[in-house]
């Protein structure tokens, strides 16, 4: 039997992506701990798996800083496929992508040493941690045993790095050196859950895995059956933000759902019907809206799309991967780089459609480019066919379950090693 401790930044979308392999783990006899500081816990006792707490919370200055914020929601656009190209980045954009770097090095300075505290007593055989969560390799070179770094989409942009460079950034070292511990630059293996068509090179060991949609607990929506419906008089079009834009409203107030509220008014405008899936706090920011959309709040994402035909979004990696294991087209509306860039590979294997917000706040009409974009993907069949393959691409993959057996192989091979 081995022990694998789960670390997550201390946000739901960071979580979630990790839920699957950890019940598959468990599932195969081994036993599992998710370690996330109190923003997090509450979400991760809900997932069902054992739940603990440690560090505090440290809002990002990404979160309270409105012009930080600012920064990275109405940035100019980034080169194509930037993470391959770090050289291409001005400074402007490579200063952007270091701040986001310090602000997961503070996170994880508030977490890491009651994380060790953890370790030393549980003594797990491996940590698991996504990769904006740098305190789980902190933790692994402490306790002197594997950390596997789990994607949270496509691509991968080594956050510990420092942008347009091969060096980590010095917050990142600093986290080591504090502890006197090498630093860990480079994880004992990465998991990778996008599909070919959609992933950018990992230049680390890696393994790929199936993305398994994971979104939370919650009832299959009763607003059409379940099975043997006819087909709807009208395609339904799906609207959702994810979980992020309601803590830049902080900061920048309700201007950061114009996207949101624009997107849902635009399709509006068309013959279908409209489904909005958001949280209470988005709710209340975004106001009135139509009285013919249709809200489920906090409706796990992936039971809704089975119903839906499109989903417009904008292009988080877990909302962007639930529609494509969910095989609808995708009208990816972004605002900061990383989902600019899940959009564009979308958009490139010819699943999707990618509108650049910064793009349609100086056109004149974006309410009409909107419904053009949405009218082509329920219209022209080439689009549905692409996220079919998407879908297949995914399916296709080793699941969750296959993978355990290779996580577990290589605890054996560190023990041995020892």
């Amino acid at each position: 039997m081995t022990r694998l401790l789960f670390s997550p930044l201390a946000t739901p979308q960071h979580l979630y992506p990790m839920v699957p392999l950890a019940y598959a783990c468990r599932a195969a006899g081994h036993e599992v701990r998710i370690a996330g500081t109190p923003s997090i816990l509450a979400a991760i006792v809900h997932t069902g798996l054992p739940a603990v707490g440690v560090g505090r919370d440290v809002p990002p200055g990404s979160v309270t800083n409105g012009s930080i914020v600012s920064q990275i929601y109405d940035h100019r656009p980034f080169p194509a496929n930037w993470p391959l190209y770090p050289e291409r980045l001005d400074r402007e954009q490579r200063t952007m992508l270091d701040h986001l770097g310090q602000n997961s090095a503070v996170a994880a300075e508030a977490m890491a040493d009651d994380l060790v505290a953890f370790g030393r007593d549980w003594r797990p055989d491996v940590i698991v941690h996504d990769t904006a969560n740098f305190a789980g390799a902190v933790a692994a070179a402490v306790l002197d045993i594997p950390n596997l770094r789990h994607l949270t989409g496509v691509g991968l942009r080594p956050m510990e790095w420092q942008a347009g460079r091969r060096s980590p950034l010095p917050e990142y070292a600093e986290l080591f050196h504090r502890r006197g511990v090498p630093v860990r630059d480079v994880p004992t293996l990465t998991l990778d859950p996008s599909p070919p068509s959609l992933r950018l090179p990992v230049p680390t060991p890696y393994l790929d895995v199936r993305f398994v949609p994971y979104n939370g607990s919650g009832l299959v929506p009763t607003w059409r059956p379940e099975e043997g419906r006819p087909e709807p008089r009208r395609p339904t079009v799906c609207v959702t933000w994810g979980l992020s834009v309601a803590r830049a409203a902080l900061a920048m107030g309700r201007a950061a759902l114009d996207p949101y509220r624009q997107a849902v008014e635009a399709i509006c405008d068309l013959d279908v019907d409209v489904v909005v899936t958001t949280t209470t706090a988005q709710l209340e920011l975004l106001g009135a809206l139509p009285e013919r959309v249709r809200v489920l709040e906090s409706a796990p994402l992936h039971l809704v799309l089975e119903f839906c035909d499109v989903i417009v979004h904008q292009a988080g990696d877990g909302t962007a991967l639930t529609a494509a294991a969910t095989g609808i087209p995708q009208l990816a509306i972004t605002r900061k780089p990383d989902p600019a860039l899940t959009g564009a590979r979308l958009e490139a294997v010819g699943a999707g459609i990618h509108l650049p917000y910064q793009r349609l706040a100086g056109e004149r009409d974006s309410r009409w480019t909107i419904t053009q974009a949405v009218t082509a993907l329920l219209g022209e069949p080439r689009y549905r066919e692409a996220a079919a393959r998407l879908r297949n691409e995914i399916q296709a993959q080793p699941s969750p379950a296959d993978r355990v057996s290779d996580l577990i192989g290589l605890t054996t091979r560190q023990r041995v090693l020892e």
